[in-house]
């Protein structure tokens, strides 16, 4: 269904569809390397279906506290948390 964008999956959308699914291939750029929301958005474009898709994917990374923006650098950032 396009334009409805879920972010977790239920009965009637797979997890590959959820944005859950896809937070995945961000976090796969952002581990290897800070990336401008331009570059970030080129190297995983195909795996959204427009650009308000991807825009939730960070959205949900940024409030799961999986990533934040470096304004002086204006690149996102993956954010590295210590498992005890």
């Amino acid at each position: 269904m396009r334009g409805i964008f879920l972010i977790l999956p239920n009965k009637l959308f797979p997890f590959k569809e959820s944005i859950l699914a896809k937070i995945v291939y961000l976090l796969n750029v952002l581990i290897v390397n800070n990336e401008s929301v331009e570059s970030l958005f080129e190297k995983t474009r195909q795996n959204f279906e427009d650009i308000n898709q991807f825009i939730l994917a960070l959205d949900v990374l940024f409030v799961l506290e999986k990533i934040e923006f470096d304004e002086e650098l204006k690149v996102i950032r993956y954010v590295k948390t210590d498992n005890l």
